[in-house]
């Protein structure tokens, strides 16, 4: 598929993608807003409405992202490698949303795998690895990188509204050590990405969640839990000591190799 053909299917996807939620919103589908569809299966992962405008952030930065690829120098080698994974991404995205605000809860939990897995591929095309000489333009990696860091907590959030849908609150370990356990994993999946890829964008969207599940737990007094509030506050912290440590690490690194280069 040649790389013409290439950037106008991303920029139809892009259309359908963000249209799709418009149409979400605005009408809304199945005659259900985003909140009203949240209350249906309660879960003390579920994080505050606010939270959820990083959707803002990442419409802009997927504009941006197609937009490099008609003008960017590098715009046609990064169409070429993607291949046809955003398109997919596109697509599913839309499908979710309408699945979704119908209630079959089920088959979004395996859209959302095709969500997260096409993100995964293309943050895999990309060697998406910051603080490094990589030749892939931010305008490629960090929309990438936002979006994959809110559809992995997506897909934890869909795991556990799939579980209260089939009236597996708990499974025997609480709802509030669940939520812990489940909060924890994404703060594990954070760490190991600043690691090995030194993502402080995918770790600033996760550690935007934890805070937007405390502030759920703060002021909704009906679900107040204790443990779950502690729990998303100190992830807050581990998430952004981490980051700072990241780009510490990475600047001092830096400039030890700038320092043992010879002056010609």
């Amino acid at each position: 598929m040649n790389s013409k053909l290439l950037k106008n299917l991303n920029t139809i996807g892009l259309i359908f993608l963000i249209g799709m939620n418009m149409v979400a919103v605005l009408l809304p589908l199945g005659n259900k807003t985003t909140g009203e569809l949240s209350d249906l299966y309660p879960n003390l992962f579920v994080p505050s409405g606010f939270t959820f405008a990083i959707w803002s952030i990442i419409y802009v930065l997927l504009i941006i992202f197609v937009g490099y690829q008609w003008i960017g120098k590098k715009g046609v080698s990064i169409v070429e490698t993607l291949g046809v994974w955003f398109i997919i991404n596109a697509i599913a995205n839309g499908l979710w949303l309408v699945f979704w605000h119908y209630e079959y809860v089920v088959i979004c939990i395996f859209i959302m795998a095709v969500i997260l897995g096409s993100l995964i591929m293309m943050y895999h095309k990309l060697n998406v690895k910051y603080f490094s000489d990589s030749p892939t333009p931010w305008q490629a990696t960090v929309p990438i990188s936002l979006y994959m860091g809110w559809i992995s907590v997506a897909m934890i959030a869909n795991t556990t509204v799939v579980f209260v849908y089939f009236g597996i609150t708990n499974l025997g370990l609480g709802a509030d050590t669940w939520a812990a356990i489940v909060l924890m994993i994404a703060v594990g999946i954070t760490l190991r990405m600043l690691y090995v890829h030194k993502d402080i964008y995918f770790a600033a969207v996760v550690c935007w969640a934890s805070y937007g599940i405390y502030a759920k737990r703060v002021v909704d007094l009906v679900t107040e839990d204790p443990r779950i509030e502690h729990t998303s506050y100190i992830s807050i912290y581990i998430i952004l000591i981490a980051i700072i440590l990241t780009i510490v690490q990475s600047f001092l690194k830096r400039k030890k190799v700038s320092k043992s280069i010879p002056v010609q």
